[in-house]
């Protein structure tokens, strides 16, 4: 039986499966998203980097999802089968667990480029995915647990990578590919398509720069502050395992942070979701950049566990506005939510994990302390592209 003889309760259940299914998808993919960070204390130490070439590892991940997503997100809207959903989550994995086993810069460089490809492959489908399964109400709600099902990925990563090295080495970490190998026949088999074909044949008569410019026109203010908060989680993730090595913390305590910034981080998108019901997206979104940057300004100058607490806090309030704008770019852009979703998430992740070199370059410069203090401030800077005509559009 098709979806289109469905009653409204089936067709419902139905979507709910897809949407659950998707956000599995989006877990398993974002469980290697950590690796990197945990594991680049050593590495540095291991090839003997300076934190500028260290932060090289970002750059080539950020220039693939620059590259790969608005490309991705485009076709991803004319096309019905979520093929890329399925591969990406193991190019993804297979790039994190090599990266730390890598015995030349060259080809950490070039793992850590697979690792950026993989990801960039699965986020447009996965998140235009949901907007397209999803009912229309149900949006909000979709989307934001996709996000949890993603940063719960996150959450788990750390842990997954410390004790699995533990347990077997750094070359055992390939026994961590299983769930992404064992996804990709539950994709297929489970849901073959994601729309209607009438929808995707439509599409095939718009041009790729014509697509993307017209949406960028439209959604860059949203993807200004996608900018400023990926910036700070990914810098954040990047120096703050950095400053607990420096200081004598061991692999257990980098991977504690690690997982306690992404845990903040989902817990925090739950009430994030009930201030934009009440307050509205907008006025939700700039209330955490303007409370965050505080947490992060007071933790700039405390020092020891205060400091990463009020870290954790001030990240956990500006990342938890993810699921956010991607309700807002999928609102002004109903029929390419793939593409939208690729400016305000895959677009803004690549040019924030290119960012990453010059904090890096600034923290061989000044140190680390003053490189937390300059990205403490970047929220502030932000709250012109409110005043933007793509937020004037919302209710709120």
């Amino acid at each position: 039986m098709s979806e289109k003889v469905l009653g409204f309760r089936d067709y419902l259940r139905l979507s709910e499966m897809k949407v659950a299914l998707i956000s599995l998808a989006h877990c398993v993919n974002d469980m290697y998203a950590a690796f990197l960070a945990t594991f680049i204390p050593f590495i540095k130490d291991n090839l003997g980097l300076s934190y500028t070439l260290a932060s090289n590892f970002n750059v080539i991940v950020g220039i693939f999802h620059i590259i790969c997503q608005p490309v991705i997100g485009y076709m991803c809207d004319r096309i019905r089968r979520p093929l890329l959903m399925m591969i990406g989550p193991v190019f993804c994995g297979l790039g994190a667990v090599m990266v730390p086993n890598a015995r030349s810069y060259g080809a950490a460089v070039f793992f850590a480029g697979l690792w950026g490809f993989g990801s960039a492959l699965y986020h447009p489908q996965g998140t235009g995915g949901v907007g397209y399964v999803s009912k229309p109400e149900h949006l909000t709600r979709s989307l934001t647990w996709f996000n949890i099902a993603g940063t719960v990925g996150t959450m788990l990563s750390p842990i997954i990578a410390v004790g699995t090295v533990k347990a077997l080495g750094y070359k055992g970490l390939l026994v961590t590919l299983v769930p992404a190998l064992l996804l990709a026949p539950l994709i297929y088999f489970s849901m073959p398509f994601l729309r209607d074909e009438e929808l995707a044949s439509d599409k095939r008569r718009k041009g790729f720069f014509k697509t993307i410019g017209a949406l960028f026109a439209v959604l860059y203010p949203v993807w200004g502050v996608s900018l400023i908060r990926d910036s700070l989680f990914q810098c954040m993730r990047f120096f703050l395992p950095l400053k607990i090595a420096a200081r004598g913390g061991n692999l257990e305590s980098v991977g504690t942070i690690v997982f306690c910034l992404t845990l903040g981080s989902t817990l925090a998108m739950i009430p994030m979701g009930a201030a934009a019901k009440r307050f509205g997206n907008k006025r939700a979104l700039q209330g955490s950049m303007i409370l965050g940057a505080v947490i992060l300004l007071t933790a700039a100058f405390t020092t020891d566990f205060l400091s990463v607490v009020l870290d954790v806090l001030g990240i956990s309030c500006i990342y938890s506005t993810l699921p956010l704008t991607v309700v807002v770019a999928q609102t002004l852009a109903p029929t390419e939510r793939s593409a939208a979703s690729s400016i305000v998430m895959g677009l803004s992740w690549g040019v924030s994990n290119i960012l990453v070199a010059p904090f890096g370059k600034l923290a061989d410069t000044m140190g680390l302390d003053a490189t937390f203090v300059f990205l403490a401030v970047l929220p502030i800077l932000g709250m012109p592209f409110f005043w933007a005509r793509a937020f004037k559009k919302l209710a709120n």
